[in-house]
């Protein structure tokens, strides 16, 4: 994971209003949005990397702006390193130029129906980088959450080179104060793409809240009474510049039914071994139980729990 502050990605960004009052994305923050995420892609070892980068095996920590400009041009539309280099640094990236890139590296229709909706400005994804979060003390420290979880449901999808690339998570959470207006989605990498597809959209600020985690609000779609509840459901793509260890899992303080947990392997990395765990933390943590877990014809293992209550869950696994 790359320490904050240490990226040339685009930063924070900024709202304008519509004439009705409501908040726009301005134009030049969409930009930045777009370009981060069309790096994150571009980046992440995969087919997008390698028609520029090559199969060779090597991990380029940049993009080569000429390689993506010959790439682009192979593809039938005459690209300079120049207007690559304007594109993926947020300084020009107009619908055409995006359109070239869809084509020429065959981004599913998910990723470019994604990417051409930041562009226009959407605030049910935003992209994460280092840059844009603030400094590593000012950490920020809540009460008693606002709410419980009634169902929780993780998808968890690992890339070619075994690093995390997608993740899903659908929850059902109920407000047990008077009005809740967000509540916190966390990970572990300063690098990612967070889309809200149902129940809200993303917030502006992201934070620390402890040496290994980030998060940013999710703001409903509109705020909870005590005892409302809601369907919520959200989609990350990853970008991990090194390694993270071996696991997923899932900490859950307050007691919450149907839990399920899904992680699927890529055909070009399958492990050794998979178990099924708990941990004692969350934080300089080790493995309290584990058991074997076999892999099913879709490369996937999972697990359902009937109530899960202040413990972390989860898989690991050997390569």
């Amino acid at each position: 994971m790359r320490r904050p502050g240490t990226h040339r990605y685009p930063g924070r960004g900024r709202f304008g209003r519509r004439r009705d009052g409501t908040a726009t994305v301005a134009q030049d923050e969409r930009v930045k949005q777009a370009c981060a995420y069309l790096r994150l892609l571009l980046l992440r070892p995969g087919d997008y990397r390698d028609r520029w980068a090559g199969e060779d095996g090597h991990d380029p920590a940049e993009i080569d702006h000429g390689a993506v400009a010959a790439v682009l041009s192979a593809a039938g539309t005459p690209t300079d390193p120049e207007t690559v280099r304007r594109a993926l640094t947020g300084v020009d990236l107009s619908p055409v130029v995006l359109d070239s890139f869809v084509g020429a590296f065959g981004l599913s229709a998910r990723h470019a129906s994604r990417l051409r909706e930041v562009l226009r400005g959407t605030e049910a994804t935003r992209v994460i980088t280092g840059d844009a979060l603030g400094p590593a003390e000012l950490y920020r420290h809540s009460g008693p959450p606002g709410y419980e979880t009634l169902a929780l449901h993780e998808m968890h999808t690992l890339g070619p080179d075994g690093r995390p690339a997608e993740h899903q998570t659908i929850q059902v959470i109920r407000s047990t104060v008077d009005r809740l207006e967000s509540y916190p989605y966390r990970f572990d990498t300063d690098e990612l793409s967070v889309e809200v597809t149902r129940g809200g959209k993303v917030g502006q600020r992201i934070y620390r809240v402890s040496d290994t985690l980030y998060a940013v609000d999710i703001v409903l779609d509109r705020p909870l009474a005590r005892g409302q509840s809601s369907l919520m459901q959200l989609h990350s793509t990853f970008f991990y510049d090194s390694p993270p260890p071996t696991e997923f899992r899932r900490g859950l303080a307050r007691a919450t039914r149907d839990v399920s947990i899904w992680v699927t392997f890529h055909p070009q990395r399958l492990p050794s071994n998979v178990w099924a765990a708990s941990w004692d933390g969350l934080d300089d943590s080790r493995i309290i139980s584990r058991e074997p877990a076999e892999l099913d014809d879709q490369r996937s293992v999972n697990r359902r729990f009937d109530v899960v209550e202040r413990a972390i869950v989860g898989f690991c696994w050997d390569w």
